[in-house]
């Protein structure tokens, strides 16, 4: 199992996601909320099931919410890098 390690960057893009949904419905926000840190827990056991960005990050491309995870692999830790929303570019 692989340990999850969640950037500062990272943190700062979902409250931004969630606090710009939960203008318009908190229920919502809430949902999508979770939904990201779901997608995140699944990186514990399947880290390299998701597309390679370049040769350092990798995604998760999750269509439901419209979002993005963007991350690396180094050893046994996962580094979620950046969480935006499928509009906007990650670098």
């Amino acid at each position: 199992m692989y340990k999850i390690k969640i950037l500062s960057r990272a943190i700062d893009s979902i409250t931004s996601i969630v606090d710009y949904i939960a203008k318009d419905n908190l229920f919502y926000a809430n949902q999508v909320q979770d939904y990201i840190y779901k997608s995140i827990r699944l990186l514990e056991e399947y880290p390299f099931i998701w597309p390679e960005l370049d040769k350092k990050y990798r995604s998760i491309v999750e269509s439901k919410y419209k979002f993005k995870i963007v991350y690396r692999i180094s050893g046994k830790t996962v580094f979620i890098v950046w969480i935006y929303r499928e509009q906007k570019s990650w670098k």
